[in-house]
């Protein structure tokens, strides 16, 4: 850049050019307000995104599970200290009557006498502790058994203890082991109740395969088995056995408690203000997101507020410019197609019918939910709670497939519930709106439309800058030259006078 000085005829040499400028500055201006017009619309979009995001994965997804809507409690009369229920998410409304007769046990055994002195610490390795063992036999380095047909385990005795044994034994079998230090003996019980796979005749099977380390140092013996018992029980009057003694019947987790025959009656029931509430929230929800985006689509344009250059913003306090901007940013997505085509996509999606096997309930209409009227833009509306309470009470399945019927691979979306239609429709817009304008909380650029066009807009900025810095310059340098050429008129003129005026007085 050429060395600017300032003239010494007294002409405002920098005034005049930034005057001279400010003319051919216009164009520039004009180009970086369309810069912050895209910047301000990118960003709105962005916004968007995130808000429709919000709505789509953390409140419209719980509609698309079963589990929001198949609310159920159960209840047990008659005999309530033999049995426990708790409901699940696949109960149904159907009673169970059931009786118990015997409960599920589990098979076990334990040592036959003391396996260790009162010295013996079970934290150190077998073979310094062989002194305070009570079998009386050599003890070997190695030893190899099996329980229950496990895979073989080995120990060395040399480096592990006792307690190293019984957590091979809880890792690697179906088996828990535990060792008694009041009673010093060790008892051995299956995981699993009743007559499990593994257990020979109900009881663990106990193999030495190398030494005798189960039989005689822990003095394990067939005689102390307790075979296992499966649980006998009558439901809805059909005698039957269960292996646990917690199972499901018609998706109600049953747990027998006492034997004793009499019977206990289980029934299950919806809480249905728990479903209403539910609903409830999915329309304050749905209403609320509606309104959000209209609001965007219709929010007016001032057009009359265009983004303020530098200079503007040089004259204008920081709540001025705050203002301003606010009226400049507004309107930025109205009448937008992207969000348009959403908000009539959705209001389609939650007003029409599904196919739920059921012959009333295909509709919200049909469970009491219907649309306000035309002022209030698709808005949901509650019309009739006791026909609601009524559909979930009588017919809950119904209700719940109205909004969670899934959509399967490559089927029309419009078959799916009322909550899998709007959240595969969300995503198409999700996808728009970053073809639109790229993904949230992004800082480079992308291939989206709004970041496309702003790229040309910037490479246009910086052409025009340079251009405008080199116009800049000639100015100053056609200045300069005037400066010096007056200078030099100003030198000969004082030469002149000086020299006439020595003629005169001579």
């Amino acid at each position: 850049m050429p060395l600017r000085v300032a003239g010494l005829s007294g002409f405002d040499v920098d005034n005049t050019v930034k005057e001279l400028m400010k003319a051919q500055r216009v164009k520039y201006d004009a180009l970086d307000q369309k810069r912050q017009t895209f910047e301000w619309s990118r960003d709105e979009y962005r916004d968007t995104n995130l808000k429709l995001t919000d709505y789509r994965n953390n409140k419209l997804f719980k509609f698309r599970l079963e589990g929001t809507f198949n609310k159920k409690e159960v209840t047990v009369s008659g005999d309530s200290e033999a049995v426990s229920a708790k409901a699940t998410a696949s109960t149904m409304n159907s009673n169970v009557t059931i009786s118990v007769q015997k409960l599920a046990t589990a098979a076990s055994n334990f040592s036959d006498a003391e396996v260790a002195k009162k010295e013996f610490d079970r934290t150190k390795p077998l073979a310094e502790q062989k002194d305070n063992l009570l079998n009386g036999a050599p003890l070997q380095t190695t030893y190899k058994f099996k329980i229950n047909g496990s895979e073989e385990i080995v120990i060395d005795t040399s480096k592990e203890s006792l307690n190293d044994v019984i957590a091979k034994i809880n890792q690697k079998t179906n088996v828990t082991a535990y060792y008694d230090e009041s009673k010093r003996q060790l008892s051995f019980m299956a995981k699993q109740t009743g007559l499990v796979e593994g257990l020979n005749e109900g009881k663990i099977d106990f193999k030495d395969t190398e030494g005798k380390l189960l039989e005689e140092v822990m003095q394990i013996k067939p005689d102390n088995a307790k075979a296992a018992n499966d649980a006998e029980v009558t439901i809805n009057g059909l005698v039957t056995t269960r292996t646990s003694n917690t199972f499901a019947v018609n998706g109600i987790e049953i747990t027998l408690k006492k034997a004793g025959g009499t019977e206990a009656t289980i029934e299950p029931k919806t809480k249905v203000d728990e479903v209403v509430e539910a609903i409830k929230t999915f329309v304050t929800e749905y209403n609320d997101f509606l309104k959000q985006t209209q609001d965007k689509l219709s929010e007016k344009r001032n057009r009359d507020y265009l983004p303020l250059t530098d200079a503007q913003k040089e004259t204008m306090s920081e709540k001025q410019i705050e203002q301003w901007e606010k009226l400049a940013k507004s309107g930025m997505l109205r009448n937008d197609s992207i969000l348009a085509n959403l908000v009539t996509d959705l209001r389609f999606a939650v007003t029409g019918t599904v196919d739920t096997g059921h012959s009333t309930i295909k509709s919200l209409a049909s469970i009491g939910i219907d649309t306000g009227d035309y002022t209030e833009k698709g808005k949901l509306v509650i019309k009739d709670e006791t026909k609601l309470r009524a559909a979930i009470e009588n017919n809950l399945e119904a209700v719940q497939t109205l909004f969670t019927q899934p959509i399967s691979e490559g089927e029309d979306g419009a078959k799916g519930g009322i909550a899998n239609r709007m959240y595969a429709r969300l995503k198409d817009g999700l996808d728009e709106l970053i073809e639109k304008a790229g993904a949230p909380n992004t800082t480079s650029f992308d291939q989206s439309i709004v970041s496309t066009r702003l790229l040309e807009v910037n490479k246009q900025l910086d052409q025009m800058d340079k251009k405008l810095r080199t116009m800049e310059d000639n100015y100053y340098k056609k200045f300069a030259a005037m400066e010096a050429a007056l200078n030099r008129y100003n030198s000969q003129s004082a030469y002149l006078a000086n020299a006439f005026g020595t003629g005169k007085s001579q």
